[in-house]
């Protein structure tokens, strides 16, 4: 199954700005949970950065990808506690695999949330992989309106969380990133599973 982020995946690891998006949310990150031991579900991982940095202090991490691509390279890593799945989240997906079973305590998605077909359906499943307690924490460029096609308005992402009935919800803007476009604002959100 290849996707178009499938063309990106040769030059990820040594794009800068990837690394340094993964180290700023993994910073921010650790400023508000203790992630040593937890169970981890990265979502849209990429090649992994972030899978990368969380890896030597969880328990274990699956990381999910709809890039095939990416998901070779991350495999090439071999992190141990680290399984991987190359698909789209769908609810047939979480029926129908094993990694999948369990209910996590932590689930990271960053910088894919503002490229989904549709956030709030995904949001839907994504809570329902998540542990009682769980936390849920994605980071995303912000946008200023609900329509655009890259990014999240702040307004959007809380009536998502609140919709899905996520508890001490919250959303910040924790860092920027300088890009071709601009300085960039990054949206942080997080909520915990009741």
């Amino acid at each position: 199954m290849s996707n178009e982020w499938d063309e990106y995946a040769e030059g990820w690891d040594v794009d800068t700005s990837v690394q340094e998006y993964a180290s700023k949310a993994f910073e921010e990150l650790t400023k508000i949970i203790n992630i040593d031991g937890l169970s981890v579900f990265d979502f849209g991982c990429g090649t992994g950065h972030l899978t990368q940095l969380l890896s030597p202090r969880v328990k274990d991490i699956v990381a999910l990808d709809g890039s095939s691509e990416m998901i070779k390279i991350l495999g090439k890593k071999k992190l141990s506690n680290v399984s991987t799945i190359s698909d789209f989240l769908t609810q047939e997906l979480i029926d129908n695999n094993p990694y999948l079973t369990n209910k996590f305590d932590l689930i990271v998605a960053s910088s894919v949330c503002g490229f989904l077909p549709d956030y709030e359906m995904t949001l839907v499943l994504l809570k329902s992989l998540l542990k009682s307690g769980g936390v849920f924490i994605q980071w995303d460029w912000l946008s200023n309106d609900d329509s655009s096609e890259t990014g999240l308005s702040e307004n959007r992402v809380l009536r998502a969380l609140k919709a899905n009935e996520f508890i001490d919800f919250k959303v910040k803007k924790p860092f920027e990133m300088k890009s071709s476009k601009g300085t960039m604002t990054v949206l942080m959100a997080v909520g915990k599973n009741a």
